[in-house]
């Protein structure tokens, strides 16, 4: 994995500076945390919606779009995101970055690591909040995703998570969701 771009800030409120206006942020389950993550062809279904959401995202006029690195909807993101930064550089697409502690990507195997990576190396900017896990670690890095986006795209099943709590703090700031919720959409009843 290549070194990653400066600054690497480890705060809790690291200086991140976007254009809110034209930022989204992704949350969603991890992939064993939706019901029907054993089958293949929803599953395939669900992130191509979600990765269809992006490219509405980009029609839209968003250009920096903010992974929290986590597994599954977070890294599916990225990993779209940094095919579209290849394929389509005029588009000035940024992704940045925010891990909730740097030693995370010790704590994953096989494929996920892979991913991580992956979207590690294309990110513009890569922040940690800390070195090593801490309790609130994932619920001061999605706020933080929260508090520099004006658009959460993203995936949900149960509201009692940290992307249930992410998806109201987003609808207490008044930013706009574009969410899938597996609990009403008709393909995945």
């Amino acid at each position: 994995m290549k070194q990653p771009k400066e600054p690497i800030v480890y705060s809790y409120n690291p200086p991140i500076i976007t254009d809110r206006a034209t930022t989204a942020c992704f949350s969603g389950h991890r992939p064993e945390k939706i019901p029907f993550h054993d089958d293949e062809v929803r599953m395939r279904m669900l992130m191509a919606m979600f990765i269809q959401r992006i490219y509405d995202a980009i029609d839209d006029g968003y250009r920096t779009f903010i992974t929290g690195m986590a597994r599954g909807i977070d890294t599916w993101g990225g990993r779209a995101l940094y095919a579209l930064k290849h394929s389509y550089p005029e588009l000035n697409l940024k992704m940045i970055g925010i891990s909730p502690y740097k030693n995370e990507i010790t704590t994953l195997g096989g494929l996920d690591t892979y991913y991580y990576g992956t979207v590690h190396d294309g990110c513009d900017e890569m922040y940690y909040l800390s070195e090593d896990y801490f309790p609130a670690c994932y619920h001061i890095r999605n706020r933080l995703m929260v508090d520099h986006s004006s658009r959460v795209i993203g995936a949900i099943y149960d509201y009692k998570s940290g992307t249930g709590n992410t998806i109201k703090e987003a609808k207490r700031q008044g930013l706009e969701l574009d969410i899938i919720d597996l609990n009403t959409c008709e393909y995945f009843r």
